[in-house]
């Protein structure tokens, strides 16, 4: 696959697009060339994002043609010719111009044309086929990273940073990356992105998730940083040092406390507790986090009382630019008040074809609300969320936002449930809403919990739309009457969250003469 990418601005909203260029399945048994090739588009407007298929005349796709270099090089091709599909889509082949690669094709032609000629290039073609499945196969890539790329020398000052499976530039890792820049640290950075490489860090080197690259670069790194966890079945080298920022305190059961986890068998168990041993450094930022989270998931690892980095910007400010930036691109510009509405997972929602469903009624928040505040919606990053352009002028999606710290920071309430962004949020001193129709089953039976949320949360619990709807009528009744409440939350599980997290990170690691162990 290839690409190309641009960017416009209109009205000082910048546009930016992908073309990308990918094999089609082969049309005919050729092998050993990809001669067909669809065209997508993907477009990113401000936060929103499509991908879409191009289509034009045949006239447009007749004079489309790009100078190319196929695997047999030039003398089995050197074109790519644009052609319209059944369907009406742009699509490419790859097609002969040149006189070395007609004659090449023709010999080629003339070889496949023979009895004995077809059959070898059938299994030519066939070997083609399964050397690309095997080198692609999980086995035949972990015992390369077994076998050769962890028996590579490590490379000093490469560091690898991970958030969120790869779907996000953002979190701890994000925090800690920023200040070793800002520290003038010297480091080689890689960070891992899952599908496409939009919103990550021009100046460091990007890796694909699961890419040979990627077990290269995690085979040779000193150091690793993520929020969640690399692959299970990725072994740690003893001379990479593992710093796991992890990404919340824990409300819900967590680990080997979870009734899924504890129905495991003892085999799945077992490969779960050897991922979780590879950390070094597991940071946390209460002795709740302590008690429960490290507990629930049997961490051995160095505890580090520093809190958590990503959050240093909601306690010091700061992002003033980001912040900026996002509010403008979200049209936030008209001093409505901003409410972000941020629900925590739930595995049902993966696989739905809707994605998140909306416990509450959006089109009465829209007609109590809409003239005076704005709903941003931010779905899990694994679940999707699509929002109706009728709703546009008082609700976002901000689902493709790579980092929620801002969302944050430009919110002047939250609504969530049993999201740990609780925890994070409570640091701001805000209105917090607690919208949770579904408690006793939740609580009860479904995920369990490590305390008794509706004795401790700092702000209201609604169970139904009509709740919902009276707590944001009175945000500031709310901002007032919790106020201690939302101290206390802070005192008892963000103790360590003091700003200066990332800095401790960093300097423990990554200052001259740093104590690495």
């Amino acid at each position: 696959m290839f690409k190309t990418r641009a960017q416009l601005v209109v009205d000082e909203q910048r546009i930016g697009w992908t073309v990308a260029f990918e094999p089609e399945k082969l049309l005919r048994p050729v092998g050993l060339i990809d001669p067909n090739y669809s065209v997508r588009l993907h477009l990113a407007v401000g936060t929103d994002s499509a991908d879409l298929a191009l289509f034009a005349e045949d006239e447009v796709t007749d004079a489309l043609r790009l100078p190319a270099r196929p695997k047999l090089t030039r003398l089995t091709a050197d074109l790519l010719q644009g052609y319209r599909t059944d369907s009406g889509n742009v699509a490419l082949r790859l097609d002969a111009d040149g006189s070395a690669a007609k004659l090449g094709t023709a010999a080629i032609s003339g070889v496949r044309n023979t009895s004995i000629g077809s059959r070898a290039w059938e299994r030519a073609a066939e070997l083609q086929t399964s050397l690309r499945q095997r080198r692609n196969k999980r086995a035949t890539k972990l015992s390369w990273y077994e076998n050769v790329f962890l028996r590579m020398p490590v490379k000093k000052g490469t560091v690898v940073f991970e958030s969120h499976m790869g779907k996000q530039f953002s979190d701890s890792p994000r925090a800690i990356y920023e200040e070793m820049k800002r520290q003038g640290i010297k480091f080689t950075p890689i960070w891992v992105y899952a599908t496409h490489p939009t919103g990550f860090p021009s100046e460091a080197k990007l890796v694909k998730r699961n890419s040979w690259a990627y077990l290269q670069a995690l085979g040779q790194a000193e150091f690793w940083i993520d929020n969640q966890g690399f692959p299970h079945d990725l072994r740690k080298r003893p001379e990479t040092t593992y710093i796991q920022t992890w990404h919340g305190s824990a409300f819900k059961k967590m680990g080997f406390d979870e009734a899924t986890i504890k129905a495991q068998t003892e085999q799945s168990q077992q490969r779960l507790q050897r991922a979780i041993d590879r950390f070094d450094v597991f940071l946390v930022r209460s002795e709740h986090d302590v008690r429960t989270l490290t507990q629930g998931m049997r961490v051995g690892a160095e505890l580090l009382r520093v809190g958590y980095p990503r959050n240093d910007a909601l306690v010091n400010g700061g992002n003033e630019a980001e912040v900026a930036k996002l509010r403008k691109s979200l049209g936030l510009a008209d001093g409505r008040k901003v409410v972000l509405y941020a629900p925590t997972f739930r595995p049902e929602e993966v696989n739905r074809k809707s994605g998140l469903q909306l416990p509450f009624d959006l089109d009465e928040f829209v007609h109590r609300f809409g003239d005076d505040a704005v709903l941003l919606v931010r779905p899990h990053y694994l679940v999707s969320f699509a929002l109706p352009p009728a709703y546009g002028h008082s609700v976002r999606n901000v689902g493709n936002v790579h980092d929620v710290t801002p969302l944050m920071q430009i919110s002047d309430a939250l609504i969530t449930d049993y999201s740990s962004l609780m925890f994070d949020y409570s640091l701001l001193d805000r209105p917090m809403i607690f919208h949770v129709p579904d408690y006793d089953d939740y609580v009860g039976s479904s995920r369990g919990s490590y305390f008794d949320l509706g004795s401790i949360a700092p702000g209201p619990l609604t169970r139904t739309s009509e709740e919902l709807i009276a707590a944001l009528s009175d945000l500031d009744g709310n901002a007032s009457a919790y106020s201690g409440k939302r101290r206390e939350f802070v005192a008892q599980y963000g103790e360590f969250d003091t700003g200066q997290a990332a800095k401790a990170v960093v300097d423990r690691f990554f200052r001259s003469g740093a104590r690495r162990g």
